[in-house]
């Protein structure tokens, strides 16, 4: 069954007083539409865009040319400095070296391994897409592509999977797959569309910050390289802006990583539905994140999927807990910034039309889908002693009958239609001629469909986590060593750099400030029974 709204005719709108409406366009100051705005009538960016920034490229500049394209045809790339820098025709260049509103057209097919991270800051009306590809398309691997105060910005048929290195060039990293970033002047007007976003170390995705109108559809966001991997933060706030941020998630296959699955964590307006949270232990987390406001959020017509063995258990034994996670407190005095205070977050959660599956653990079968009373999909882990398993859901006080107002014209599938919809047509599927998912998708696909986890936790080939120095020279505990000591030791994998600590006691103070990434150390003139010790340094924890 639809629910269709009704689309408006495409009128054109001046831009905002006192904008940016002269040349040069892509540099501050900017003129996207205040935080709260959305235009009634407009064009859509693109057939299908949905939410809060399907107005996106809304009224672009003069010196935009909608059918100029630049063409990224080579998979390599460089570092800033590098002989030969920039390269013609790689993704760096069309993305950090161009300025200006602008079109890329990614035709690659296969990796794009980063030697680090990829930053587009401070640009306005850029599209970068992969559906002209002629093959898989490209899938851009090795670090972090980071959008920046950005506004204006399309991503669609594109692939981010930041936690696969490059064996011949591992380059050790904590970021993200795609990282949406307001910091100073904000990111407006973000769409992704049809993209991959997985394989990470930490967040498959973060939209952060100072955030107005971004839409994330048709994505598969999930997977990991490590199992304490998360699918991904929705929102999360800069602190001194009050946040009205128009998110829309929709459509989205978001599944197959460890504990959390999406985490919803600024006061300002979310539209969550239509997509399918699958093998996770806690699927969605809200939360205040300044202490004080949590999401203004509607939660519609989504399927929950546990997974389909144990994580953990309670006093009940093992069980899956509801998929909506929240520690709800009366209000926000002498509590730490991850609850949800019911004093300033009233009326604030629409749930409506979800269903959830949940594996039953003693019985090793699948429990009847749940779709009754929606405010049963609620899970307070404020309570520390529930007296039933999977309660008790959230204070009432908390709950909003009517759905918050949603931008007009999209159409909300219902839930008995969404899995389907969504395990057929989310993600990057090239060539658009004949598409399909390539090998990393398409597991994750199939294990959505039946709860399986692909990624068990630690992983056989790599935990994840950082190993240990092997000290090779001088032997530990050696006598007669000169005053002057050359530590030697072995690189150990995973490791950001190494602290050399200096003294006699158990835990001795540093010899230098911060890390060296050397794995040869010269020091100073040592006492008799002095200890040295190398440590590992991991900034992703």
């Amino acid at each position: 069954m639809l629910c269709a709204l009704t689309i408006r005719s495409t009128v054109a709108e001046d831009p905002p007083p006192g904008g940016n409406t002269e040349p040069p366009y892509g540099q501050p100051p900017y003129w996207p539409h205040p935080c709260g705005w959305s235009p009634e009538e407009g064009t859509p960016v693109f057939t299908g865009a949905m939410g809060w920034a399907k107005f996106a490229f809304h009224n672009p500049p003069q010196n935009y040319n909608p059918n100029s394209w630049i063409q990224v045809t080579s998979a390599a790339d460089y570092l800033p400095g590098d002989p030969g820098a920039p390269i013609q025709n790689t993704l760096r260049w069309a993305v950090e070296h161009l300025t200006g509103p602008r079109n890329i057209k990614v035709l690659v097919n296969g990796e794009i391994k980063l030697k680090t991270m990829l930053r587009m800051a401070n640009q306005s009306y850029v599209k970068i897409t992969g559906e002209y590809a002629t093959g898989i398309g490209p899938t851009v691997t090795g670090d972090e592509f980071s959008i920046k105060d950005c506004n204006n910005i399309v991503l669609r048929y594109m692939r981010f999977r930041s936690g696969i290195l490059d064996p011949e060039n591992p380059h050790y990293h904590c970021g993200r797959s795609l990282n949406i970033l307001g910091d100073q002047t904000g990111c407006n007007d973000i769409i992704v569309d049809h993209c991959s976003i997985g394989a990470s170390r930490d967040d498959n995705i973060s939209v952060s910050g100072k955030i107005c109108r971004v839409t994330v559809q048709n994505c598969i966001i999930g997977g990991a390289v490590k199992g304490t991997s998360y699918a991904g933060i929705g929102s999360e706030p800069k602190f001194g802006f009050f946040p009205s941020e128009s998110l829309t998630f929709c459509r989205n296959l978001i599944t197959n990583t460890f504990a959390r699955q999406l985490l919803f964590c600024s006061g300002g307006r979310v539209d969550f539905f239509n997509n399918v949270v699958a093998v996770g232990a806690t699927h969605l987390e809200l939360l205040a994140k300044d202490g004080v406001h949590g999401p203004k959020i509607n939660i519609i017509d989504n399927v929950f999927r546990t997974v389909n063995f144990p994580y953990w258990g309670n006093k009940f034994g093992l069980y899956y807990e509801d998929p909506i996670r929240a520690k709800v407190v009366e209000s926000t005095v002498n509590y730490p910034a991850d609850v949800l205070p019911m004093s300033t977050n009233e009326e604030s959660i629409y749930l409506s039309g979800n269903i959830f599956y949940r594996y039953h653990l003693t019985n090793q079968d699948w429990e009847q889908p749940y779709t009754n009373d929606q405010w049963n999909f609620t899970y307070d882990a404020q309570i520390a002693n529930p007296t039933t398993p999977g309660q008790p859901n959230f204070s009432t006080d908390l709950r909003r009958d009517n759905a918050w107002p949603m931008p007009n014209g999209d159409t909300i599938l219902d839930a008995g239609d969404v899995e389907t919809h969504v395990l057929a047509n989310a993600g990057c599927r090239l060539p658009t001629s004949q598409p399909a998912l390539d090998d990393y998708d398409q597991d994750l696909v199939d294990a959505a469909a039946v709860g399986d986890r692909l990624y068990p936790f630690p992983a056989a080939d790599n935990d994840g986590f950082p190993g240990t120095p092997i000290l090779l020279s001088p032997a530990n505990q050696a006598t007669g060593v000169s005053t002057t000591v050359t530590l030697t030791w072995k690189e150990s994998d995973e490791t950001d750099c190494y602290q050399i600590r200096f003294g006699t006691t158990d835990d001795p103070p540093p010899l230098i400030p911060g890390c060296i990434t050397e794995t040869e150390w010269q020091t100073p003139s040592t006492l008799i029974t002095t200890q040295h010790n190398v440590l590992l340094a991991d900034h992703c924890y």
